[in-house]
């Protein structure tokens, strides 16, 4: 059966009001919860206005709502030169969501999402039996197979004033490395260490969240030194990527290597290195071993995810968007959290949905028992919500937190509460 197909438990109608107003420019989605949040089976009313910025308006909006795939449930066009404000009503029967959509001629185009049962939306992608036994596992064959071959190289056109820069990298698998950028305060310590894996793409090429007192440890996925400058770093990151396409025959990176076997996706070696360059750094008389935590988003939410569960010693975790969440959810009709299984190709799939589970970011989060916090926008189309609500439920610590935000997409929050919870001593 084709998930995209599968209709949601959802009742959808409409309740309209109309106003006087100018021409339109911008929307606002507005409902009756603070949060967009409500109890399954409840009745959510939505309220669009479109801000006025003079004129006439260009022509109609159409709104639509659908379940997160193409299943629409609802659908008007509204006339807003006569009707510049309206309210509908929306309910669903089972835990999710539902994304409601904007657009008009000359408008800017804009969608966000309404939650039903927010705690009731747990990950549809399965947990192995084996899935800590291997990833233990994996961790202990790396220390027997490969010597770490930790590499400290002063990085001086990274210096600040008050901060000594350093290319640090860690041996994994078949001959290949895993590199991060490293940024420590001068003085002797030892200070506490913030960690960062940069959101997918061409990864960073200097520290990032670099915050005083502390030291700054950012470490991509890619297995390429970090080039010295933005573009050198993009050649890199393209002739990686593309050699990766070739040889998987995938579009992207990202699922690069799950048909070929649970250790050959490039998150495999990636996740392990990483852990070896955190083990190292621990040891380090200049780095406090006990204050020790992760920041991240997007592909880093995700990692975030793997590292608290996997090296199992951040004092605190704050993940933004998660990627990599219930990638398999799709088979029981939910939109899934990543569309790296789905999106592979079809001859791919089968194989791919096997591997998929021991890299799927949920199952990392049902180990993890750190104190974390997470934010993620209902507007988020990019790494979508229910993937992310379903990774925080499956979380095991009993100090966790979850953040939404109405109207927000795939955009960092800064300095927000949970940002000064994670750098606070305490």
């Amino acid at each position: 059966m084709n998930a995209k197909a599968k209709l949601p438990a959802v009742l959808a109608g409409a309740v309209l009001s109309a106003a006087c107003g100018a021409a339109p420019a911008h929307f606002s989605i507005q409902t009756d919860s603070a949060n967009g949040c409500y109890a399954v089976g409840a009745t959510a009313t939505v309220e669009v206005v479109v801000k006025e910025v003079g004129g006439k308006p260009k022509g109609p909006v159409e709104a639509w709502v659908d379940d997160g795939w193409t299943n629409v449930v609802w659908r008007r066009s509204v006339d807003m030169s006569s009707e510049p404000s309206f309210k509908f009503t929306l309910a669903r029967a089972t835990p999710g969501t539902l994304r409601i959509h904007l657009r008009g001629e000359g408008m800017r185009e804009k969608l966000d999402r309404v939650v039903f049962g927010v705690d009731e939306i747990r990950p549809l992608t399965p947990f192995p039996d084996d899935f800590e036994l291997y990833w233990q596992g994996e961790r202990a064959r790396l220390e027997s197979e490969v010597p770490a071959a930790i590499e400290k190289v002063p990085a001086p056109d990274l210096d600040t004033p008050g901060r000594v820069a350093f290319r640090v990298s860690a041996a994994t698998f078949g001959g290949g490395r895993v590199y991060g950028i490293m940024s420590v305060p001068k003085g002797d310590g030892p200070f506490p260490v913030c960690v960062t894996v940069p959101g997918a793409g061409a990864g960073l090429i200097a520290p990032s969240h670099r915050r005083e007192g502390w030291i700054s440890l950012t470490i991509n996925i890619h297995g390429f030194p970090s080039g010295k400058t933005n573009e050198e770093q993009k050649k890199r990151f393209e002739a990686w990527r593309d050699a990766l396409v070739r040889e998987s025959g995938e579009a992207t990176y990202q699922r690069f290597g799950f048909a070929a076997g649970r250790d050959k996706p490039i998150y495999h070696n990636s996740i392990l290195g990483m852990a070896r360059i955190l083990d190292w750094l621990a040891k380090e008389p200049y780095a406090d071993a006990a204050r020790f935590v992760y920041l991240g988003g997007s592909q880093g939410g995700g990692y975030g995810l793997y590292l608290t569960s996997l090296w199992g010693r951040f004092a605190k975790s704050l993940v933004f968007y998660p990627n990599m969440c219930d990638m398999l959810a799709y088979r029981e009709g939910r939109v899934p959290g990543s569309e790296h299984i789905l999106d592979q190709t079809p001859e791919h799939r089968p194989a791919a949905e096997q591997t998929a589970p021991y890299y799927d970011a949920c199952n990392f989060a049902r180990l993890i028992r750190t104190p974390i916090r997470m934010i993620h926008g209902l507007a988020d189309d990019n790494c979508n919500t229910e993937g992310g609500i379903a990774a925080f439920n499956a979380l095991a610590s009993k100090d966790k937190s979850l953040l939404l935000l109405p109207g927000v997409g795939h955009t960092w929050q800064k300095d927000t509460d949970f940002e000064r919870w994670l750098f606070s001593p305490r």
